[in-house]
């Protein structure tokens, strides 16, 4: 089934509740070191992410580091939490999915 692109007026679930249901998705991925899967939900949303935007790229940065740190490329993994640091430092909540993925990867 192919999937409806996000925007249309005709999109359901509508498009506030897909965000917060993929970000909290997306938190539980990082939770779990499920780098990958967190990315590819993230991705689908920045479209529709408005005033959370930044949260959203930030948890997106989050991802990729573990990501480049699980496939061997520890500086960029590095340079993307160093993206995530930036982009989260606003939001406190963030603060502890920070601090998990920093001791998983090593940092």
């Amino acid at each position: 089934m192919p999937r409806v692109k996000p925007g249309r007026d005709d999109d359901w679930p509508p498009p506030a509740a897909r965000l917060r249901s993929v970000i909290w998705r997306a938190e539980g991925h990082l939770e779990r070191g499920e780098y990958f899967a967190a990315t590819d939900a993230l991705a689908d949303v920045f479209e529709i992410a408005g005033t959370d935007a930044e949260y959203v790229r930030g948890l997106h940065h989050l991802g990729a580091a573990g990501y480049k740190h699980v496939h061997g490329d520890p500086s960029s993994a590095r340079r993307q939490l160093a993206h995530a640091h930036r982009r989260l430092s606003g939001f406190p909540k963030a603060a502890e999915l920070i601090a998990l993925v920093e001791s998983q990867i090593g940092s």
